[in-house]
């Protein structure tokens, strides 16, 4: 039987800073967001600081994770241009994640509570909000559902085909976000240690090669 998914593609095109600017007009947005650079490997947030914003990526791409009980940490997600993070605060002070740049990287830090305000307060940001999130959740899903699976190459070639995506960086210079990640980011993306990465790799290189990117 065919499994049908969530199709965004027809879906029509929405900016929600552009939204915003016809909004509330550009001089008072401007007291609510703002736009950061981050160089390559830095932190934008990580525990126990707790930011009140919400960033959305405007170039390059961000890696999210958390840690273990001793302490170390591990990916759970790579996003990037036009994906949104940060803690919403729905879940009671036990949001513990760290954000850090694969590349140099342009956020907009848009002000917890405005944000907040403004999604709730305009239906047609309301719509793109919840599409947005029922789409990350269907992507988490499809991961997670992958992950679960015996074939540590069967793993890996999901990954490659996931991550195969071409980001700009800050100035202009063209990443594809699978190159970026390292076998320990591929090992915590898939729930296999990076020695058990770099066997399947040494083993089975033809078979990873076949997928383009």
């Amino acid at each position: 039987m065919q499994v049908l998914r969530p199709d965004f593609r027809s879906q029509k095109k929405f900016l929600l800073y552009e939204f915003l600017k016809k909004e509330v007009g550009d001089d008072t947005l401007g007291n609510f967001v703002t736009e950061i650079i981050y160089k390559k490997n830095a932190y934008i947030y990580q525990p126990p600081i707790v930011e009140n914003y919400i960033y959305e990526i405007v170039s390059g791409a961000v890696k999210l994770g958390g840690y273990s009980e001793k302490g170390e940490e591990y990916t759970y997600d790579i996003i990037h241009t036009g994906d949104f993070f940060g803690n919403l605060k729905y879940l009671n002070g036990q949001f513990s994640e760290y954000a850090k740049t694969l590349v140099d990287v342009k956020v907009r830090c848009y002000d917890l509570n405005f944000f907040k305000n403004e999604v709730k307060g305009n239906p047609e940001a309301a719509e793109w909000f919840f599409a947005y999130l029922t789409k990350r959740w269907c992507l988490a899903e499809k991961k997670l559902c992958k992950v679960n699976e015996r074939s540590i190459i069967g793993k890996l070639n999901f990954l490659k085909t996931v991550y195969t995506i071409d980001v700009l960086d800050v100035k202009g210079k063209v990443h594809n976000i699978h190159c970026l990640l390292t076998q320990k980011d591929k090992g915590d993306l898939i729930g296999a240690t990076r020695q058990t990465i770099a066997n399947a790799l040494k083993n089975n290189q033809f078979t990873l090669d076949k997928i383009p990117g």
